[in-house]
């Protein structure tokens, strides 16, 4: 039996009675409590998040009021005022805040979006929740839309990655031209962007965090490959 809590084992706080001594692996996605406690000091002292028009759409805002509105008076639901739209620019705050960041973003006003409509649809009546849904959903933000238009940014990287190379040898009297205006060189070679101006060319877009994108199932079947350690994205061509 053991005489400590399994958890703080986990966590190699306390050596495994069962494991001669040792500790245990620490699992890197948890948090431990005291570096959380001091995070979250941190944050609530010393953070203080910006509502700025230019750093969310304000009239994603403006059209969600109007459509909240127009759906509690004909559903006859839960009646929706100013103090609603108070809210999401709190939790937006709030979201911020968790990333310790200065300025309330796209991506923090989505997800407390997100959680206001969330919470309204569920307080309606269940035989009306379904069209609601389909009501709302130009308002939910959505990872596969997202993946759309990350794919079409490094895509269109990629070709002009590809258009510069065939200038360069072209230049420097290089190999002929294959089909579609491309020399064969560039066709048999790799095509490489900077992790760094793909991340730049997302935020431009109001997409901040593109890790997930690149870890996921649409990059890997685009063809492409991310060097961590030099800071590329690769497509063998």
């Amino acid at each position: 039996m053991r005489s400590v809590p399994t958890s703080d084992i986990a966590r190699g706080v306390v050596p495994d009675p069962d494991g001669g001594g040792g500790t245990v692996g620490v699992d890197p996605d948890i948090i431990p409590q005291d570096l959380l406690r001091k995070y979250i000091e941190y944050a609530r002292v010393n953070v203080r998040p910006v509502l700025r028009g230019s750093t969310f759409d304000q009239e994603k805002i403006a059209s969600l009021y109007v459509a909240l509105r127009r759906e509690s008076s004909s559903s006859g639901g839960v009646p929706i005022a100013v103090r609603h739209i108070e809210s999401i620019m709190r939790m937006s705050e709030a979201h911020a805040k968790m990333h310790l960041r200065e300025y309330v973003r796209d991506d923090d006003m989505d997800a407390s979006i997100t959680m206001m409509l969330h919470s309204f649809i569920m307080a309606q009546k269940f035989s009306v929740r379904r069209s609601l849904q389909r009501s709302f959903a130009k308002f939910l933000s959505s990872g596969e839309d997202k993946a759309h238009l990350l794919l079409h940014i490094l895509q269109d990287m990629m070709r002009n990655e590809a258009m510069y190379q065939t200038i360069r040898q072209r230049q420097r009297g290089g190999t002929e031209k294959g089909d579609g205006g491309i020399d064969d060189g560039v066709l048999a070679g790799t095509l490489e962007v900077l992790l760094e101006e793909f991340e730049s060319r997302a935020r431009d877009r109001r997409i901040y965090d593109v890790s997930e994108f690149c870890k996921g199932e649409a990059f890997r079947d685009a063809g492409y490959v991310l060097d961590e350690r030099r800071g590329i994205i690769l497509r063998n061509q």
